[in-house]
């Protein structure tokens, strides 16, 4: 899995830290999902020209960006101030 680490919390989530694309810093989040599931998505995913959406319908618009671009919600509202209104 480039560019990421996962760090099961239990069995019902874990920890994804990803570098964001627009700092460079390395930023985590908590996801609601088992690392075997998330794992099997993940290379869903990448490994076909499904969107990230259809491999993670269950998370939520800010998870699946942070899988896309490593961004927190918090990044993304400074990159783009006018959409975050």
């Amino acid at each position: 899995m480039t560019n990421i680490t996962i760090r099961s919390n239990n069995k019902n989530s874990i920890t994804v830290a990803a570098v964001s694309l627009f700092s460079g810093k390395i930023n985590e989040m908590e996801l609601p999902m088992n690392e075997h599931a998330f794992r099997a998505a993940w290379m869903h995913w990448k490994g076909t020209d499904c969107y990230v959406q259809d491999a993670f319908p269950s998370f939520n618009e800010d998870e699946r960006e942070f899988l896309i671009s490593g961004m927190t919600p918090e990044e993304w509202d400074t990159c783009f101030p006018d959409e975050a209104e």
